[in-house]
């Protein structure tokens, strides 16, 4: 490697270096989020309405008494939706009531309605965030997440949980910091 290509080299090094200790001092503070967005979480709700929307429509009451067990199936409808609506919001409140404080020694507390989790956190050399988050049984774990975008106010991450041997869960999380 000549004397050039090295300098070159030493530049790039420092360069993402700074880049990685701004964006770690850009997340230090408090976070609220504001919007999750989860495919299999939207989905899910998504043909669990478009199921109660249609379920009996159609059916002789004897159908319907052989497949729910009723034969009023509107009132058996509407108690299933307002188990939905509550199930909804009460997800709704937690995608929007989450708060993330990472502090300045590298610990991070995660706030959900009713539970809150410590942790650590740092800036991997590829610039994504990692989580060693130790849960309320003193169980630690370690996630992996994206930074797609963060300035003073505003930041979006990419969280990705392998739930089984090729099954995982990916959530996108906007967050707001908090004054």
């Amino acid at each position: 490697m000549n004397y050039r290509h090295l300098l070159l080299f030493a530049l790039l090094v420092t360069f993402l270096a700074a880049c990685r200790n701004r964006t770690g001092r850009m997340l230090i503070g408090k976070w609220r989020s504001v919007k999750v967005e989860n495919r299999d979480k939207d989905n899910f709700f998504k043909s669990s309405r478009a199921f109660l929307d249609s379920m009996g429509v159609g059916n002789s009451d004897s159908v319907n008494f052989e497949i729910y067990g009723v034969t009023n199936i509107d009132s058996l409808r509407n108690e299933l939706r307002a188990q939905y609506d509550s199930a909804y919001a009460a997800q709704l409140t937690i995608d929007t009531s989450s708060i993330f404080t990472f502090n300045s020694d590298s610990t991070v507390t995660f706030s959900f309605p009713g539970r809150s989790e410590t942790g650590k956190w740092r800036l991997d050399n590829s610039g994504a965030l990692v989580l060693d988050e130790t849960n309320e049984m003193g169980q630690t774990e370690q996630l992996k997440v994206d930074i797609i975008f963060t300035n003073n106010d505003e930041m979006t991450l990419t969280f990705i949980r392998d739930l089984e041997e090729g099954v995982s869960d990916t959530s996108v999380v906007r967050f707001h910091r908090e004054k």
